[in-house]
């Protein structure tokens, strides 16, 4: 089973302004018809029903084969970025969540959304959070927070003995340790690093538009962080076979699938 990681896509108002987005995941649909694919926020650049109009369209490409998976970043629920907006919270749902058929919405009771894949012997749980923060202090929203209640139905899910046989990968918008910016990390970010240790296999997000990743960091396999995906060369691929992860990159490319160096965690 393989899987690519995507993140801020950042769809504008004016179809011109999306041409790099709308080539990325046409790119990806013509290319990896196979895999899933997760977008960790900033799907819009300003949360605008215009906005969610492009990218729903342009995500359906992919929906229609139940692969698109996703999360809210900043930009999704709040003004410019900076303001936490209920309205924009709910908009997200009503034009992303639900038509995509995500099993799940973000507002509201605010537990994970999960979903599962599987093919064979490999199987895949997706774990996606909400990672904005309800406050209209643009620093606090920056970094984003998980909350008492996704914790603790977080901690269920990573706890649960029937869960222990499938391959974990959870997603989200902010950061959850800092990269060079301290504003840009979760708040609770050591709470959440003390629940999932040991417990995933891979851990996934977005928000400060650097690709990088991580290997055998907090008791977690791989770490991967995407760059703003439209008008890249390349996305990190996960590939699943049974229990064993590889994490690489993968091209986006018109022309070519050659990947790069991969390393192999059981």
């Amino acid at each position: 089973m393989k899987l690519i990681h995507i993140s801020d896509l950042h769809y504008h108002r004016h179809a011109q302004d999306n041409r790099k987005a709308d080539a990325l995941l046409e790119t990806i649909h013509r290319k990896y018809p196979d895999h899933a694919v997760i977008v960790t926020g900033d799907i819009s650049d300003d949360g605008h029903p215009r906005q969610y109009a492009h990218a729903a369209t342009a995500l359906r490409l992919l929906a229609e084969d139940g692969r698109v998976f996703i999360a809210p970043g900043n930009h999704d629920f709040g003004a410019k970025g900076n303001f936490f907006s209920r309205e924009r919270a709910r908009r997200f749902d009503e034009m992303l969540s639900e038509p995509l058929h995500q099993g799940g919405t973000f507002t509201g009771d605010n537990t994970p959304v999960v979903n599962t894949l599987h093919d064979g012997n490999d199987r895949v749980m997706l774990i996606a959070l909400d990672t904005n923060l309800e406050t209209y202090n643009p620093f606090d929203f920056a970094c984003g927070e998980i909350g008492d209640e996704q914790l603790t139905a977080l901690e269920s899910i990573l706890t649960d003995t029937t869960n222990a046989e499938w391959v974990k990968i959870l997603f989200f918008h902010h950061h959850a340790f800092v990269r060079n910016d301290p504003f840009m990390e979760l708040q609770d970010a050591r709470a959440l690093m003390r629940t999932i240790y040991g417990r995933i296999d891979v851990l996934l997000f977005g928000h400060k538009h650097v690709y990088e990743r991580w290997n055998e960091k907090g008791g977690i396999p791989w770490i991967l962080a995407s760059d703003n995906s439209p008008g890249k060369d390349w996305a990190h691929e996960i590939t699943v076979q049974g229990k064993t992860v590889t994490a690489d990159k993968v091209s986006l490319k018109a022309g070519s699938k050659k990947k790069g160096k991969g390393k192999k965690k059981g």
